[in-house]
Parts: structure tokens; C-alpha cells; sequence
């Protein structure tokens, strides 16, 4: 007479094997989550960080102007800013890194700022 069907020994190897597979499944898109959730983070911060270096030299001298602070009035008081200002290597020119934090995670972004001269007083 011929076997039918699946031993119980067969069965509980096809189990454990599915589970195995299962929870490796689970922990690749688990990674994949926190994965999505850091770069989503770092855009953020590239963001704060790009806008605050467009206000350098347009509204802010960065030879006299505040050095840090946070991003409150975009909605963000847990986000932090600080700028270093390095001297350029031409006159009127100076190199700038803002880097923007976020509890361990940061984002910088360096660049040339061309600060413009003071000129006399305004003519009436």
C-alpha cells in the first residue's frame, strides 16, 4: 500500500521553515521603515539648512550676525542651526557652514558668501 500525505515530522519542518522565513521578511521591512524614516530626516534638515543659508548674505551678516538659533518660526523648535564663518581665500568673500540638528542627527551645508562692503552714508 502506498504513503499518502505529510508525516508530522514533515510538517513541523515546513513550519519552522515559513516562520524563519517570515521573520526575516518582517525584519527587512522593519529596516526598511527606519531606513525611510532617516533619509526623510536628513531632507528635512538639508532643507532648514539650504533656507537658513539663503537668509546668510541676503538679511544676515554672517561677520556680525547670530551664529545660531532654532527654526520655531517654521514650526520646528527642536531643530537647531549654527553657523561657522571661515575667512575666503578673495576679499569680501567668506566661506559659511550652517549645520542644522536634530537630537543626534545633523546636516551641514557650506558655502561662499560674498559680503558686500560698507559703503559712506546715503545721499539725500
Amino acid at each position: 500500500m502506498g504513503r499518502r500525505g505529510f508525516t508530522l515530522i514533515e510538517l513541523l519542518v515546513t513550519i519552522m521553515l515559513v516562520a524563519v522565513a517570515l521573520v526575516g521578511v518582517m525584519g527587512g521591512l522593519r529596516a526598511l521603515g527606519q531606513a525611510e524614516l532617516k533619509a526623510r530626516k536628513a531632507d528635512l534638515l538639508q532643507r532648514l539648512a539650504a533656507q537658513k543659508m539663503e537668509e546668510i548674505g541676503v538679511v544676515i551678516d554672517p561677520r556680525s550676525g547670530e551664529n545660531g538659533g532654532d527654526f520655531s518660526e517654521q514650526g520646528y523648535p527642536d531643530i537647531t542651526w549654527t553657523m561657522d564663518v571661515q575667512p575666503g581665500t578673495e576679499a569680501d568673500v567668506d566661506e559659511v557652514t550652517v549645520t542644522a540638528t536634530q537630537g543626534a542627527d545633523s546636516q551641514s551645508l557650506t558655502g561662499l558668501v560674498f559680503i558686500r562692503p560698507v559703503t559712506g552714508s546715503a545721499q539725500p
